[in-house]
C-alpha cells in the first residue's frame, strides 16, 4: 500500500503539486510531476534512457491545451525515485498501480519515449483495462525484436554494435561499460546540453531546435538522471535487455510513433510492435528523428485521446 493520503476516488481527481513522491509498500519513494490540465484526461509518462521526468515539452500548458493531466514519472532509480534492485522489466506496473490508486484514477493514458517505450508496453501488459490507450513514441523493442535481420540492418552504427554485443553479452557486463558514456562523470550544466546536442545528431538537432528550450530541458533531465549516482541507471540498462516480455495482455490501442530519419528506433521497429498487438498502428513522419515528439507534441497527445475514444 501507498503510504499516504489516498485521494477520493473520481472520473479524474484533481491533481496534485508538482515533483510530489509516493511511498510504496516496500518503502520505495517514486517521484512525480503531476501538470497540465488538472481535471483532464490521466496522462502517464515515462521517459528515456538516461533521462528524468523532465525528458518532456518544456511548456507544460501545451498538455493542458490538449486536455491531458500529465503524470510524469522519474522510473526507480532515477530522478529522485528510489533505486528497485529486485525489479524485472514488468515492476514498474506494479508502482505506476500505485500511483494511480494513490491519485484515486481508475484508467490512464500512457506514453513512453526511446527507452520509455519499451516500459509502457512492460507496464501495460501489468496494468490491464487501466491502460486505455497507449503512445510509443520512438520506442526501443523488447530484446527479441533485434533477432529480425533486416530490423537490425536499419540500425544506426552505434546502436546496431551496441544490441549485437547485447545479444551475446551478459546485460550487468553491457551496463556497466555504457553507462559512463551515456552521462560522463562530473557533469556540468553545460557539458550536459553540450552531450544532448552531439547524440542528437543533425536531425535531431533540427527537430528539437522548432521548440524553444527543448535542448535545454533535456540537458536538465539527463544531469537530473544520476543524482542519486549511476547505479539506477545501470539498472535500467540490465532490465531493458531482459527477454520474454509477454505482449499478449495489452488489448488497448497502441499507436507507435517513428520518424524516417531515426536510427536508434527505425520504423521497422513500428512494423516488428504492429505485427504482435491486436490494436497497434504505425504513425510515420518520413523526415522525423528520435526527437520527433518535440515538435509534434500537442498532435500526439490529442491522437492519444482519440484513439481511446476520450
Amino acid at each position: 500500500m501507498v503510504q499516504s493520503a489516498r485521494k477520493a476516488p473520481g472520473p479524474y481527481a484533481q491533481a496534485m503539486p508538482e515533483s510530489s513522491q509516493i511511498v510504496l509498500s516496500d518503502g520505495r519513494r517514486l517521484t512525480f510531476d503531476d501538470v497540465g490540465d488538472p481535471h483532464g484526461v490521466p496522462l502517464v509518462y515515462l521517459h528515456g534512457t538516461p533521462d528524468s521526468r523532465l525528458a518532456r515539452h518544456p511548456d507544460d500548458q501545451l498538455a493542458a491545451s490538449a486536455g491531458i493531466r500529465f503524470l510524469a514519472v522519474d522510473r526507480p532509480g532515477a530522478g529522485t525515485s528510489d533505486p528497485h534492485p529486485g525489479a524485472t522489466l514488468v515492476s514498474l506496473g506494479h508502482d505506476i498501480a500505485a500511483l494511480l490508486d494513490h491519485l484515486g484514477l481508475r484508467q490512464t493514458l500512457m506514453l513512453g519515449w526511446s527507452s520509455g517505450g519499451l516500459y509502457a508496453l512492460a507496464a501495460a501488459t501489468v496494468l490491464g483495462d487501466r491502460v486505455i490507450g497507449l503512445g510509443l513514441v520512438a520506442p526501443v523493442p523488447p530484446i527479441e525484436a533485434y533477432r529480425d535481420p533486416d530490423l537490425l540492418a536499419a540500425l544506426a552504427p552505434g546502436r546496431r554494435q551496441f544490441v549485437e554485443l547485447a545479444l551475446v553479452e551478459p546485460a550487468s557486463v553491457i551496463a556497466a561499460e555504457v553507462a559512463p558514456f551515456l552521462v560522463p562523470d562530473s557533469i556540468t550544466p553545460a557539458a550536459a546540453l553540450d552531450h544532448v546536442l552531439e547524440g542528437a545528431g543533425e536531425r535531431g538537432r533540427a527537430d528539437l531546435a522548432e521548440v524553444p528550450g527543448a535542448a535545454e530541458q533535456l540537458a536538465r533531465a539527463l544531469a537530473a538522471s544520476v543524482q542519486g549516482g549511476r547505479g539506477g541507471l545501470e539498472h535500467d540498462i540490465v532490465l531493458q535487455l531482459e527477454p520474454g516480455l509477454d505482449l499478449s495482455p495489452i488489448t488497448a490501442p497502441v499507436r507507435t510513433f517513428h520518424g524516417g530519419a531515426d536510427g536508434l528506433s527505425p520504423p521497422l521497429v513500428g512494423c516488428w510492435l504492429v505485427a504482435r498487438l491486436p490494436q497497434a498502428v504505425l504513425d510515420l513522419s518520413r523526415d522525423g528523428s528520435h526527437h520527433l515528439m518535440y515538435p509534434r507534441w500537442v498532435g500526439i497527445l490529442r491522437s492519444l485521446r482519440r484513439d481511446a475514444g476520450v
